[in-house]
């Protein structure tokens, strides 16, 4: 496979860009056609470009294994080379050769350069929040904190069709935080909530977009569907199993290996959980218009269930919370963005 730098150059650049690419597979680096190095996947690939320039005007290679960077590439006088054409060639072996082409498709679905595509638009809208007092559903932790149901309406905004990856977060953060490791595309996990928030910030000054975490009330209504809502108790379907990874000792799957809910988003009742921007507090009867949670407090809100979870967790109305200095395996985030 070659990759490059002619569908970078579609990007808008009115500023010096530096783009971080996610090494997938083990690969041969090539500078205008010379073999220079060797990539392993897991290595995160720097090309800088200059204003208004086609090529590349240097290149750094960091390998990303572990949480800190270790230069690989240049190394020496002769790897500085400028205004240059860079290929990578493909080397893993050919039996594994269908399997590694549906690998990279699916991680430049998550690429930095193709994310927005990856948003899934949630029409505005009012919905119920929460559940009733009468309700029979069997509710793992308590199902307090899920009540008073109460009214709530939402603007328009789109959400991402996937929890984030660990690919994206390597390209964005150049590092690794994740225990469940060995597949790129797996969400990213053991991130505080904080470190979501640099990552968001991060992404954001690298994108020009306004990517941030969803509130609680966002959250529970793209997962219920939106205006789309079929009334399921897990996101997508009444069947835990079409669509949630939970209770495995394997650890997190792949994303979107699981049915889809009725806005083609994917994972929203298990896999990982989610951060969510807002403190925790208790809910409220008022209705209420675009609710961001409390002012303060001391947890932040954790949806979503995970692959650790009994099925009871993964309903859709399920509420945690958790300090946000905390990172555990089983913990991982999805962006949003507003919609005019």
């Amino acid at each position: 496979m070659a990759v490059f730098c002619s569908y970078l150059v579609q990007a808008q650049r009115k500023a010096n860009t530096v783009l971080r690419v996610c090494i997938h597979v083990n690969t041969k680096l090539k500078i205008n056609g010379e073999e220079r190095t060797f990539l392993k996947s897991g290595d995160t690939l720097r090309v800088y470009f200059k204003h208004n320039k086609d090529v590349p005007d240097t290149i750094s290679i960091y390998s990303c294994n572990i949480r800190k960077n270790t230069l690989i590439f240049p190394t020496k006088p002769s790897d500085l080379i400028k205004d240059c054409i860079l290929d990578l060639d493909e080397v893993s072996p050919k039996t594994e050769h269908a399997e590694m082409i549906k690998a990279i498709d699916s991680l430049a679905a998550s690429s930095i350069l193709n994310i927005i595509n990856d948003m899934v638009f949630v029409k505005g809208g009012t919905y119920l929040m929460g559940i009733d007092d009468t309700s029979s559903e069997i509710i793992e932790g308590g199902e307090e904190a899920e009540r008073p149901q109460h009214k709530v309406r939402l603007n328009n905004f789109s959400i991402s069709k996937y929890e984030v990856t660990q690919a994206l977060w390597v390209a964005v953060m150049d590092s690794n935080p994740s225990i469940n490791k060995g597949n790129y595309m797996r969400p990213v996990d053991h991130i505080s909530w904080y470190e979501a928030q640099r990552f968001i910030d991060k992404l954001n000054k690298m994108t020009n977009h306004h990517f941030r975490m969803p509130t609680e009330a966002e959250w529970e209504y793209a997962a219920k569907g939106g205006n789309m809502s079929k009334g399921y108790g897990f996101s997508g379907s009444n069947n835990v199993d079409e669509v949630a990874v939970y209770y495995t000792e394997s650890g997190s799957h792949t994303v979107g290996t699981k049915k889809p809910n009725e806005l083609g988003i994917y994972d929203m009742s298990g896999n990982v959980s989610e951060w969510c921007s807002d403190w925790y507090g208790p809910y409220s009867k008022k209705d209420s218009l675009n609710p961001k949670g409390p002012k303060e407090g001391t947890l932040k809100c954790l949806r979503g269930g995970n692959w650790v979870n009994h099925p009871e967790a993964c309903y859709i109305t399920i509420r945690g919370a958790i300090a946000p200095t905390v990172a555990d395996q089983f913990m991982g985030l999805r962006l949003v963005m507003d919609v005019k």
